[in-house]
């Protein structure tokens, strides 16, 4: 270094050497932020539908626990479907005859109980606030509350007994069950059916219960998917007329397959709408993506599968 120190052009080249540098280093910097981000992000995803899938798990583990007691214990099924594609309840129920793929009414009689009562889960989709969420309502008070933000698909699919029900027991016995599932025919007519029958059950010429639901496959054959028109097309029950009428095929619902999805809170970390993302962001750098989540699951309840 000369005694009289560094030249004004000397000091100029440093410093734009070391601009550089710094520059240099922020730019390898920039990456590494949006990879954390990324991964706390991916982290919240997970936790989401990992909360959204055990709060769908648990209402269908419990869906058709029937009275534990009193004049008529046993599953719901013996009595009524406590599964049900669409919102049913006391407050704005879908008319008879719906089918939902993104909504699923679950009944169960809780303990101590005597009638049954029950949770509707369905998708709440807002494009214009982009806002999605999975959402339960109560099906007495009809009243709506936010599970999990963020769910941007959400399906279920069905799967069911393929034989119809049947009769174990006479009418005469005493003590039930007296079907396989489904409700038991009452001895006396009761309109607009006649002594011996119900929604599920006609009287052949010999006065016997015969089922009114198709065979789906024999006895021995795994469990038949049961499509929207199955579901939807009759026999009735409790009866045509009834005002809160459902299709007797649900009573042969015994797996709930759900599929759900979950997308990135900040569009910052979502790219062009397709196949990773259901709604795009605003990133348009790969490294910082974080795609969509989905899970796929099958449920069985206990109470819906006692006699298989």
């Amino acid at each position: 270094m000369r005694s009289e120190g560094f030249s004004f052009v000397e000091m100029a080249v440093a410093m734009t050497i070391s601009l550089c540098v710094t520059a240099g280093a922020f730019m390898l910097m920039t990456p590494g932020r949006g990879v954390a981000d990324s991964r706390s992000e991916s982290a919240d995803m997970q936790q989401r539908i990992r909360v959204a899938a055990d709060t769908l798990a648990a209402g269908l583990a419990a869906a058709g626990a029937g009275a534990s007691g009193g004049i008529d214990p046993g599953p719901l099924t013996d009595r009524q479907a406590a599964i049900l594609p669409y919102r049913a309840g006391a407050v704005a129920p879908d008319p008879p005859g719906s089918y939902r793929t993104d909504t699923i009414t679950i009944l169960s009689v809780p303990a101590g109980a005597a009638t049954p009562s029950g949770t509707t889960y369905w998708l709440k989709t807002d494009d214009v606030a982009a806002s999605y969420q999975l959402m339960a309502g109560d099906t007495a008070s009809g009243v709506d509350v936010p599970v999990v933000d963020h769910i941007v698909a959400l399906a279920f699919e069905y799967f069911g007994d393929p034989q119809p029900p049947l009769m174990r027991r006479p009418l005469s016995d005493p003590v039930g069950p007296w079907t396989t599932y489904g409700p038991k025919p009452a001895a006396a007519a009761s309109p607009p059916f006649g002594p011996g029958e119900n929604c599920v059950f006609a009287i052949d010429a010999a006065s016997t219960p015969q089922p009114r639901l198709a065979s789906l496959g024999s006895a021995s054959d795994s469990l038949a998917r049961l499509t929207s028109s199955m579901l939807s097309d009759g026999p009735w029950c409790p009866s045509d007329a009834a005002p809160g009428r459902w299709d007797a095929d649900l009573l042969r619902i015994r797996t709930v397959a759900v599929r759900m999805r979950v997308q990135s809170a900040l569009s910052s970390l979502r790219g062009p709408a397709g196949a990773l993302f259901a709604h795009g962001g605003t990133s348009r750098g790969g490294h910082q993506w974080v795609p969509d989540h989905e899970i796929r699951f099958q449920v069985s309840p206990r109470n819906l599968n006692l006699t298989r």
